[in-house]
C-alpha cells in the first residue's frame, strides 16, 4: 500500500508515525509547504519520498491523508477525489455545510472512499459503550454530557467549538445512529482573540427527535486537561474518562425505580433511587489513530463504507455551523433542516 500524507506538522506528524509502524504500508509519500517539516519527516522516515507539491505523487499512490489547516480541506480533498484517489481528511471536513455536501457527493459520484478523521469513533472504549447501549443494558438513553478542556492549543482561524466539539458530536451521533438531531444551541465567549472574535470557550446543546439531549463543554482556556463523557440511561449510567490510566469506562448500576403504592398510601413517595454495583469492563488496548488508518486501508482495498463516513461529517458540519450561528446570536435555539 502506498500512502501520501499532505501536511506533516502538528497532527500530521502523528499520522506519519502511525503510517511508519504499519506493516501494510510499503511506501510513504509526504507533501508539505515547509522545508523544515519535510526535513523532519525525512529524518523520522528516511525512505519517505517528499515534495512541496502533493500533485507530484498523486499518480503513484493508493490513498491520500489530508492533515492540513481546516480552511484548506475542501479544495485539496476535491482535487484528490477528482484523481479518483481514496482520501482520509482530518476533521472538520469543511467549515460550511454546503462545502461538506459537495465533497461527500463528489466522492460518491467518483465512487471514491471518503473517511473523515473523527478519531474517537475508533477508540475501543467507544465500541464497548456502543455495545452496552445496543444490547439494552443501559436501558433507554436519556442524556449525555461531554467536557473537552485544556490550556491550549489555541487556534488562530477556527474557534474552540470547530476545533474540539467535532469529537463529541461524532460520538453522540455514532451512539444514537437511528436518532436524528433536530435542534441546537450554542453559547461562547472570546477572551484571548477578541479582535478576531474567536471563541475560547463554548457550550453546545443538541436535542434529538427522541427527546435525548447532549450537552458539550469545550475550552482551550482551562486549568485542567479533561476528556470526559457521561451517558445516563434508564437502567445504568456510563462514565468514559479518557484521561484515566486504567478503567477508562465505569458502568454504574444506578437509576430510579417507580414503585407501585396502594390507595392506602396516597401521599407516599413513589420514586425510589437505586444504588447498585459499579464495574469497569475490559477494553481492547488499541491506538485509535492506528485503528482509523486500518479502516482507511480496508476501505481502499474493498471500497466499504468507513466507520467515520462523509455522510456523518456532513451532519457534524451542519450541527457546528448552526451552533455557531446560535452562538453569534446570543444562544438562540435553531431548528435543523
Amino acid at each position: 500500500m502506498k500512502i501520501l500524507l499532505i501536511g506533516s506538522g502538528g497532527w500530521g506528524f502523528n499520522h506519519l508515525r502511525a503510517l511508519a509502524s504499519n506493516s501494510e504500508v510499503e511506501q510513504i509519500y509526504v507533501s508539505d509547504l515547509s522545508e523544515d517539516m519535510l526535513s523532519r519527516a525525512k529524518k523520522h522516515v528516511p525512505k519517505a519520498k517528499t515534495s512541496k507539491n502533493y500533485r507530484d505523487f498523486l499518480g503513484e499512490v493508493d490513498g491520500v491523508i489530508i492533515a492540513t489547516p481546516a480552511k484548506t480541506h475542501v479544495e485539496i480533498a476535491m482535487d484528490v477525489i477528482s484523481h479518483k484517489k481514496p482520501v482520509l481528511v482530518e476533521k472538520p471536513l469543511a467549515l460550511k455545510t454546503e462545502e461538506a455536501i459537495k465533497v461527500h457527493e463528489m466522492a460518491k459520484a467518483h465512487n471514491v472512499p471518503l473517511l473523515v478523521g473523527h478519531l474517537l469513533l475508533y477508540h475501543p472504549a467507544l465500541a464497548k459503550i456502543k455495545e452496552l447501549l445496543d444490547s439494552g443494558e443501559l436501558g433507554t438513553p436519556y442524556y449525555a454530557y461531554f467536557q473537552r478542556l485544556n490550556l491550549g492549543k489555541i487556534r488562530r482561524v477556527e474557534n474552540v467549538m470547530w476545533s474540539l466539539a467535532p469529537h463529541d458530536i461524532s460520538i453522540v451521533l455514532y451512539l444514537l445512529k437511528k436518532d436524528k438531531p433536530k435542534r441546537v444551541r450554542g453559547f461562547g465567549k472570546a477572551f484571548i482573540q477578541k479582535d478576531k472574535d474567536i471563541e475560547d470557550v463554548a457550550f453546545l446543546d443538541i436535542e434529538f427527535e427522541s427527546g435525548f439531549m447532549a450537552h458539550i463543554h469545550v475550552s482551550w482556556l482551562d486549568p485542567h486537561k479533561v476528556r470526559l463523557m457521561k451517558l445516563v440511561g434508564s437502567e445504568k449510567m456510563v462514565v468514559f474518562d479518557d484521561m484515566a490510566q486504567d478503567e477508562k469506562i465505569k458502568v454504574y448500576n444506578k437509576g430510579v425505580n417507580w414503585d407501585l403504592y396502594t390507595s392506602l398510601f396516597p401521599y407516599s413517595p413513589n420514586v425510589a433511587v437505586r444504588y447498585g454495583d459499579i464495574f469497569s469492563p475490559r477494553i481492547e488496548n488499541a491506538e485509535p489513530l492506528k485503528q482509523e488508518q486500518k479502516d482507511f486501508i480496508e476501505c481502499i482495498k474493498t471500497g466499504k463504507e468507513p466507520i467515520s463516513s462523509g455522510e456523518l461529517a456532513v451532519e457534524i458540519t451542519k450541527i457546528l455551523e448552526n451552533a455557531e450561528k446560535s452562538m453569534k446570536n446570543g444562544g438562540v435555539s435553531i431548528e435543523l433542516q
